[in-house]
């Protein structure tokens, strides 16, 4: 069975947000709503409201805003659509293990889905034969082929030709990445493992080759769509699951390392397929598991990818573990080198982020100057500084302080001096953030706010706004229009579970609905907010044509820089 947005909307009008909520934060009824305590802040009083009407929660202190299935994700720190699945199993809806279909690329899920069948059924055949000798070499056994759908590509059955068959269209194999131009398949003769996005949603595959040689060992699924290379984590869909149970979740970098940590038993391991981990994936990860180990390949590019990690996860105030194998060995080839055992005493032995950081310190030293001990030194306090534990941090200086014969006090003199000063860079920081949103944006939120009170703004925004110039608003902007145009209507409700799965889009929504604006609006304020952002653009231009010109010394460049700008504002030359 597959969730589609029509469930989800079904699901959510069956159930009233009041009794939900009720059930996990007493609420007194004061007018038409219902207020109680927040339970995603530390609140005192009650502070947030709950809309029988609009079917809505948001709290007017902390801002959290959301319909019934967001309460109960950020709640129960479940995922979007595991909150689908409970209470659609409480109002009468089955939903087990359904995966997700978004309406927009339904067919591309349904295609991706049929190809997989299509290759485990070869693999399953008797041209699977070699293919499943190599596997069973490589310590690949059935119930792994079987859970991670491991398939086959043959010359001698054509995908493009079966799917053909069922009325699907060239152009549309052919974008999604499995056919080419002149009606063949891009995957021939490899074993195929597909690649799921977080929801469990076949996008892609990877193909591997057993019997030939070919400088391409792996060839992936061009992006499309439905496949953006950076927005996979391997396994993550599976793994989830999992990490109810267990503390921890382990980073790799390929899903063969994954597939090889699974036949051992080590099933909480997620993959970047390859790619630098992201801002994105890292703060998924953050409300995914307690603990984040790094288990990177071992030779330098792996060492570097788990220094630029730590980075990543520093910024969202994280400090990951790490486990580094030896002789260059990914995780794959440690396995079948050393076997399960040594495997699983590493994954279980971590090394913490400072003790990696610093032997990375060390190494890119002489130990025996002065001059480059006294860089260690700082550079490991400078790393201690994103360190919340103080029995670390007190432990890390009495290490450095032994080993290199320093007086302590000298040391955590030095630290405190360094914590002092990131003071001065966090407030910048603050700055930054809470600069003055510029006559654009306030337009373009305004415009935003409008179009979920009056159904006329979003075709008068259609029609007449070219362009958004904040990407942000402009996808949000896009997706309410989108939305709007294939279900006729736009409550707010059903459009937050539409978003749910973009925290960037969700928090940007919650922003526009809980703006302190009046319900009703004039035509000449619409068509204000209108011109403000179709003005944007020219004034850009004149910003920079200005600039230009205060810099150009040529005089003839001179004279075409002022038609250009007399040009933009209208005068006639």
């Amino acid at each position: 069975m597959n969730i589609t947005n029509e469930m989800i909307n079904e699901i959510r009008n069956k159930v009233d947000i009041v009794e939900v909520i009720s059930k996990y934060v007493p609420l007194t009824q004061r007018g038409k709503n219902y207020f109680g305590v927040c339970p995603f802040h530390d609140d005192h009083s009650p502070s947030m409201s709950v809309s029988k009407e609009k079917q809505i929660f948001t709290c007017f202190s902390c801002g959290a805003t959301g319909n019934v299935f967001t309460f109960i994700k950020d709640y129960e720190h479940i995922d979007f659509y595991d909150a689908v699945r409970l209470l659609g199993n409480q109002v009468g809806y089955n939903l087990g293990s359904a995966r997700i279909i978004k309406n927009k690329n339904a067919e591309a899920y349904e295609i991706y889905e049929a190809a997989c069948k299509f290759y485990q059924n070869n693999l399953n055949s008797a041209l699977g034969k070699n293919a499943l000798e190599y596997l069973t070499k490589r310590n690949i056994d059935k119930e792994t082929i079987k859970k991670f759908k491991i398939g086959l590509s043959v010359s001698k059955t054509s995908l493009t030709d079966y799917l053909l068959s069922t009325g699907k269209k060239l152009k549309q194999l052919i974008d999604l990445g499995l056919s080419n131009e002149n009606g063949t398949d891009v995957f021939v003769n490899r074993i195929m493992f597909p690649l799921n996005d977080l929801e469990g949603n076949i996008v892609a595959f990877s193909g591997r080759i057993y019997n030939t040689t070919d400088p391409s060992k792996y060839v992936n699924t061009k992006e499309t769509i439905i496949f953006k290379k950076g927005t996979i984590l391997y396994n993550y869909h599976n793994a989830k699951d999992l990490l109810k149970k267990n503390e921890s979740i382990i980073v790799m970098e390929g899903f063969m390392d994954v597939i090889r940590s699974n036949t051992v038993g080590v099933t909480n391991c997620i993959a970047t397929m390859g790619t630098a981990l992201t801002k994105q994936n890292a703060t998924l990860l953050k409300k995914t598991a307690n603990n984040i180990i790094l288990c990177f390949d071992g030779d330098k590019a792996g060492e570097e990818a788990t220094t630029k990690a730590i980075n990543i996860f520093k910024e969202i105030d994280v400090v990951p573990k790490v486990v580094r194998l030896e002789e260059e060995l990914d995780p794959d080839e440690y396995v079948l080198k050393y076997g399960a055992d040594k495997f699983k005493s590493k994954i279980n032995n971590p090394e913490s982020s400072i003790e990696f950081l610093m032997e990375q310190h060390k190494n890119s030293k002489n130990l025996t100057d002065i001059e480059d001990i006294t860089k260690y030194i700082n550079e490991s306090l400078n790393d201690l500084l994103s360190i919340d534990d103080p029995v670390l941090i007190d432990l890390t200086i009495n290490k450095l302080a032994t080993e290199y014969k320093v007086d302590i006090d000298v040391l955590k003199s030095k630290y405190e001096k360094l914590k002092k000063f990131q003071k001065p860079k966090k407030e910048e920081l603050i700055t930054k953030q809470t600069k003055r949103i510029s006559q654009q944006e306030v337009a373009s939120r305004n415009l935003l706010f409008y179009m979920l009170k009056d159904e006329k703004i979003i075709d008068k925004v259609e029609k007449e706004i070219s362009f958004f110039p904040n990407s942000e608003i402009r996808d949000l902007a896009n997706q309410m229009i989108y939305y709007y145009r294939k279900f006729g209507t736009l409550k707010i409700a059903d459009f937050i579970s539409y978003i749910a799965n973009s925290e960037s889009e969700l928090k940007l929504f919650n922003e526009i609905v809980n703006m302190n604006k009046p319900e009703r609006y004039n035509d000449i304020e619409i068509n204000d907010y209108i011109k403000v952002i179709n003005d944007y653009p020219i004034k850009m231009k004149e910003k920079e044509l200005q600039e230009k010109l205060k810099n150009e010394k040529d005089t003839k460049k001179q004279i075409e820089i002022v038609n250009e700008l007399m040009s933009l504002k209208g005068v006639k030359q």
